[in-house]
């Protein structure tokens, strides 16, 4: 018997360790009434520690949630204690919804459903830049000057940069000429990209890279104007947001 449990406890999984996403609104019903959650969206969260995630059964009846005594701010720990199907959905980024029929269906992503904060917003990067992005996105003016938009699973890193003794073309070039002669052991091309207009040149690439968590595809650009460039970086970790890294890269233009 003292076996048996000992080697319970090994297999548990130790759920302490799971990533600093921030508190779960989380409906009573499932940790007080022992039900197992069926629908969940992220939306910003009101403060540093608020993931984001409200997370319910399913079966709350009309106003149950309006009511701010049935929802409890609880750790992804004890959530995913409770049912930890929802381990890989709680690193989803803002924005995200899934739901289930019941509680041993798999899960399924929402792709209509609507949050309230959910609209394109134009942002001056600087006196010559604009960018339209989702807000949803949190920005993050980081330490060593870049600006990094985010919801979690989708990014944007960009750093504006001045080469005052070459030409447009010049700068055009050498990235062109980066792009070809790039060290494919490192990472391999997957894609190449020109988005080049009369007012804005655009060039750029796309590999694969991974942190400790997942694989993320990467689109590295260069929009250039006369010797002023922006360096963007787009990580996304679904195939399926390719067009939203293109069609962001192609909304950064000439601030009016």
């Amino acid at each position: 018997m003292h076996l048996s449990k000992k080697k319970k406890k090994q297999n548990e999984k130790n759920f302490e360790n799971f990533p600093p996403i921030g508190g779960l609104m989380v409906s009573k019903m499932i940790v007080e009434e022992n039900r197992k959650p069926r629908f969940m969206y992220r939306e910003k969260g009101i403060c540093a520690e608020d993931s984001g995630w409200r997370i319910f059964s399913g079966y709350e009846p009309e106003g149950y949630v309006d009511d701010p005594q049935n929802i409890k701010i609880y750790n992804p720990a004890t959530i995913l204690k409770i049912d930890s199907s929802i381990e890989k959905i709680l690193l989803k980024g803002v924005g995200s919804a899934y739901e289930r029929v019941d509680e041993h269906a798999s899960w399924q992503k929402i792709t209509d459903f609507e949050l309230e904060d959910d609209y394109l917003v134009t942002h001056q990067l600087s006196e010559k830049w604009t960018i339209n992005i989702n807000n949803l996105f949190e920005r993050i003016a980081e330490t060593d000057g870049n600006v990094l938009y985010t919801t979690g699973d989708k990014s944007v890193r960009l750093f504006i940069s001045n080469e005052p003794d070459k030409s447009r073309a010049e700068i055009y070039q050498e990235r062109i000429q980066y792009i070809k002669d790039r060290d494919q052991s490192v990472a391999k091309t997957l894609d190449t990209f020109d988005f080049s207009d009369e007012q804005v040149l655009k060039v750029g690439y796309m590999i694969n890279e991974r942190d400790k968590h997942k694989t993320y595809q990467v689109i590295y650009g260069t929009s250039i104007i006369d010797d002023q460039y922006l360096m963007l970086a787009l990580y996304f970790d679904d195939k399926n947001d390719l067009d939203w890294a293109i069609e962001t890269w192609k909304s950064i233009k000439l601030a009016e």
